[in-house]
């Protein structure tokens, strides 16, 4: 069961269309069980300041993933102390798995805490003690954005989009 809802996580829900009848339901209560579990306030996040102290402290009582991509631009490049890295689409495969306790917390960072957060509520889901790193790698070690994300925040400044109240 943990491989099939961890599959099916990790697939952005193509996997679902493939699944029998019953593995759906499978599925789905285990999503279920998973998301009405969660405590009301559940935070599953960590600050640049908390991973700091902790990499200081040097316990040995956790250890962190880094999934972002592509590696060689981004994790080979520079990457936090000690991190592991593992892409987002192989993290639930049985031998990126057999690389991280589930008696140790797991903080994962991406990018910005997009991709990491899909990754947390995987690994939840598969039992292990999964946090992200709030705002991921720009708040470990901040740069200016790039012309991409400033071309698309621009254009978004422009557009009157509808909201209710």
């Amino acid at each position: 069961m943990a491989a099939l809802v961890a599959a099916l996580s990790m697939s952005g829900g193509a996997l679902a269309e493939s699944l029998t009848p019953s593995e759906q339901a499978a599925v789905h209560r285990a999503v279920d069980q998973f998301l009405t579990s969660l405590p009301q306030n559940a935070n599953y996040d960590v600050t640049a300041e908390d991973v700091l102290e902790r990499i200081k402290a040097d316990m040995g009582d956790f250890v962190i993933v880094d999934v972002r991509m592509p590696r060689e631009k981004k994790y080979d490049v520079a990457h936090l102390p000690g991190a592991m890295h593992a892409a987002v689409h192989e993290l639930a495969k049985p031998e990126t798995l057999a690389k991280l306790p589930k008696d140790k917390d797991i903080i994962v960072h991406c990018d910005t805490g997009q991709q990491q957060n899909k990754a947390v509520a995987a690994l939840r889901m598969l039992g292990y003690k999964a946090y992200g790193m709030r705002w991921g790698y720009m708040s470990w070690q901040p740069a200016p954005p790039s012309e991409v994300t400033m071309n698309v925040i621009n254009r978004t400044y422009t557009k009157a989009y509808p909201t209710e109240q």
